[in-house]
């Protein structure tokens, strides 16, 4: 049996049946007199028009006249056309249902009818006679009869669940319990975002504040360094003074080097004084560059096999300048390292030790240079970086 693409449409059609009918059967009809109708065929296609959700039980066919076309002449042979009421008992084949909610991929379900319902169909048939066979036209009369009952749960979406059951109730109640969770879940999710959020902002505004902390030390440290500059920079001698003592008595590493710079670069002996024995108070072992003089030839001997001189420091007198330790160069026993004392005045640092003598100058080259004498040696150049 071929089905139908669209029962609705194909119900409310007139179906033309073909000279396809059996070769027995089209001879018995082209024998037969007009009044004998193919009722077999009538059968079979008003079984073939009912879609598979109903079963035809039986079918009455009853003869009636047939219609003569409006505005054309009746035909000569009134026995090449038949007409007939049809009457089809049919009865559902399967339970129907309709669609009472739906809930995820679970569809509930309510019964609509089942197999004991039973409908009739009615529709007229017209029989046309063609050389040996029989062209039929059959027109539902009723067809909404076959509407309007639902459907098999099978052509129902989802799963279907019969609507009131055990398994419709368990079914509801693990949906509840699934949805309550989503809700759990959602809110937890929620609540973390909102605490992430509450911590980001909390990061940022720490942030911000430290910011802020740094932005105002970097402004108290450029004011500073801008009063300390600008005090040192000043004609006031006395507050010029002061701001050398502060800075360089102090414990800020960055200040008091920039007081030693404007000190050492600066013309005034007093000042260059102060940063010259803040500078030797804070050091152990002074490294002494040696070159030789051009005046010596034998200066270059003397200065290869002499060795590196060294003024360690083991005490100094921020007062009166003096100076205590040893000096000396592992090179010959006459300048070797021996007990040293010496005394800075102003801008100049005299060191005598066994003999041998060193005096420097500061030099605004922020070094202190001057000459190494010894007695039987020849004279060196002499110089101490200031670092």
């Amino acid at each position: 049996m071929v089905r139908p693409a669209g029962r609705r449409s194909l119900w409310r059609f007139a179906v033309v049946l073909t000279a396809g009918l059996a070769a027995a059967g089209a001879t018995r009809a082209a024998e037969a007199p007009a009044s004998q109708l193919p009722a077999d065929q009538i059968r079979a296609e008003v079984a073939r028009l009912v879609p598979p959700l109903w079963t035809v039980q039986d079918v009455t066919v009853e003869p009636m006249p047939a219609p003569v076309p409006e505005g054309k002449p009746a035909p000569k042979d009134p026995d090449s056309r038949a007409a007939a009421r049809i009457s089809a008992r049919l009865k559902l084949a399967k339970p129907t249902f309709t669609v009472e909610s739906r809930e995820g991929p679970v569809t509930f379900i309510r019964p609509a009818a089942d197999t004991s319902l039973e409908k009739t169909l009615t529709a007229t048939a017209l029989a046309t006679r063609a050389g040996t066979g029989w062209t039929l036209r059959i027109e539902l009369q009723n067809p909404e009869v076959m509407e309007g009952v639902g459907k098999p749960a099978g052509e129902l979406p989802g799963r279907t669940v019969v609507a009131g059951s055990e398994e419709a109730k368990k079914l509801r109640e693990q949906i509840d319990r699934d949805a309550r969770q989503r809700i759990a879940e959602e809110q937890a999710r929620r609540q973390r975002e909102e605490e992430l959020m509450a911590q980001q902002a909390a990061t940022a505004k720490a942030e911000a504040e430290r910011a802020d902390r740094e932005r105002r030390l970097v402004e108290a440290r450029v004011a500073q360094v801008t009063d300390l500059r600008g005090k040192l920079l000043g004609s006031d001698r006395t507050a010029r003074l002061a701001a050398y003592e502060a800075a360089l008595g102090g414990n800020d590493p960055a200040l008091r080097q920039i007081a030693m710079e404007a000190a050492l670069q600066s013309r005034d002996p007093v000042v260059a004084n102060l940063a010259l024995k803040d500078w030797l108070a804070r050091k152990k072992a002074l490294p002494v560059l040696l070159f030789a003089t051009k005046e010596d030839g034998n200066s270059e001997t003397v200065l290869h096999n002499l060795g590196p001189l060294t003024l360690e420091i083991e005490s100094f007198n921020a007062v009166n300048g003096a100076v205590a330790g040893r000096m000396g160069a592992p090179g010959y026993s006459i300048a070797k390292p021996s007990v040293a004392v010496g005394t800075l005045a102003q801008t100049e640092l005299t060191v005598n030790s066994y003999g041998c003598v060193l005096t420097l100058r500061l030099t605004e080259h922020q070094t202190m240079d001057g000459l190494f004498r010894c007695q039987t040696l020849p004279t060196l150049i002499a110089r101490i970086t200031l670092d």
